[in-house]
């Protein structure tokens, strides 16, 4: 009689164990997540000298924010240079990321009116502890007199780390 109490009871412990594993794998009851960590940051230099910034939102798929400054070259010969940023960019399996758009037109503060367009590509290590890439800006003015003047940055390199 003892044997059969003792299997009887591995037996109920048995089930009790599949039937809990059993909710969690069908996600009846939630599992109780890791807590995420602190957005990585990454900063260092452009080509160009100007510091660089990157955050990485804690779970490595999304660029939160790039922040900088590029050099333009007017065709006039003027030189001058630009803030720039870009934010909220998916962040691919490989580690690639890329935008690229159009800058909505806008006014001059002495009158007149610019556009451009931007383009950003840049690929992270498997760690997320680096990030090398390419920054591009493009920019059209026209002025109240009727002139003109374009200006790019290039191609701008960066690499940013912890």
């Amino acid at each position: 009689m003892r044997g059969i109490c003792c299997r009887r009871w591995w037996l109920r412990l048995l089930v009790a164990g599949l039937v809990i594993v059993g909710a969690f794998v069908s996600d009846i009851v939630p599992a109780v997540a890791a807590p995420l960590g602190p957005p990585t940051v990454l900063a260092g230099q452009t080509t160009q000298g100007f510091p660089s910034y990157f955050k990485i939102s804690p779970n490595g798929r999304m660029l939160e924010t790039g922040q900088t400054a590029l050099m333009m070259n007017c065709s006039s010969g003027a030189m001058f240079a630009l803030p720039t940023f870009v934010s909220h960019i998916r962040i691919g399996a490989s580690g690639r990321t890329r935008t690229a758009g159009q800058i909505p037109p806008g006014t001059l503060s002495g009158g007149g009116i610019y556009t451009g367009t931007e383009s950003m590509s840049a690929k992270l290590n498997r760690v997320r502890t680096e990030i090398a890439g390419v920054w591009r800006l493009r920019m059209s003015y026209t002025f109240t007199d009727g002139t003109s003047d374009q200006c790019d940055s290039g191609p701008v390199r960066f690499v940013d780390s912890r």
